[in-house]
């Protein structure tokens, strides 16, 4: 299994096509990997989708910080 956090590109190179690049070049370097899970920045889920990634129905994380966990998890119930 490998993880990828993200892929970030400078705001004045986005829509640029290369997060596209850099992501399909990662995929292709992991072919024989046979789990590759991302955390993508609120928002980028579409991108991300686009290139063949799909929502999980069982991820789970523990956010320590009130900020990350108000944007990232779907309820911050205790």
């Amino acid at each position: 299994m490998t993880a990828i956090y993200d892929v970030v590109v400078h705001k004045d190179y986005q829509g640029s096509g290369i997060a596209r690049t850099l992501l399909e070049d990662i995929l292709q370097q992991l072919e024989d990997v046979s789990c590759i899970q991302l955390i993508a920045t609120t928002g980028n889920e579409p991108f991300y989708e686009k290139i063949g990634f799909k929502k999980l129905k069982t991820g789970m994380a523990i956010y320590k910080n009130p900020q990350l966990a108000e944007e990232y998890l779907e309820s911050n119930n205790s």
